[in-house]
């Protein structure tokens, strides 16, 4: 795809959530190594599913769904998981980041991850912002790490993927932004 308007960034509604649902299959079944949800698992779930993700009903904040549009399709999307007990609430994490590969190369992923670190900012009481990210896919580390997050730590072998009789393994690199 040709087209490089900017994309409108937004967070998603209960009626997005289709398209959520199509884009998120997509990602796992496409990139198995990027994801620790598995595609037949999620697969089956339903789009309302997905509702809690939204985060509408968070009244500090931190919990959201952002996509990426381009004209009506849904083009990308990243997630803010914030933590839900007390003592770590001052900390999201962030999950689910994808484009797809037609709206790659556009600046997509970094509008999304901006508008996440924006939005996260705006939350009542949350300090940090945590990911995890497979170690190999080096353009997306260096994406995070412009956005200002670093490394603390990997871990070997953490996504384990068979493909009949082979077994690859996937390291994922730790991430974290002080907001």
């Amino acid at each position: 795809m040709t087209d490089t308007a900017p994309a409108l960034i937004r967070r998603l509604e209960p009626q997005d959530l289709p398209a959520y649902k199509a884009l998120r299959d997509e990602a796992l079944e496409r990139h198995p190594e990027s994801f620790t949800s598995d595609p037949r698992t999620e697969r089956i779930r339903s789009p309302e599913s997905y509702l809690g993700r939204l985060g509408w009903s968070e009244a500090m904040g931190g919990t959201f769904l952002l996509g990426a549009w381009s004209g009506n399709e849904l083009a990308g999307s990243v997630a803010c998981e914030r933590e839900l007990m007390p003592k770590v609430r001052h900390r999201a994490n962030i999950v689910g980041m994808y484009v797809r590969e037609r709206h790659t190369r556009q600046g997509i992923g970094r509008q999304l991850l901006g508008a996440c670190i924006g939005l996260a900012r705006q939350a009542e009481g949350l300090e940090m912002l945590v990911l995890t990210v497979t170690a190999s896919n080096e353009r997306t580390v260096r994406m995070y790490e412009r956005a200002g997050f670093r490394m603390y730590g990997l871990l070997p072998r953490a996504i384990r993927i068979e493909t009949g009789p082979r077994v690859r393994y996937f390291d994922k690199a730790h991430m974290l932004l002080e907001l």
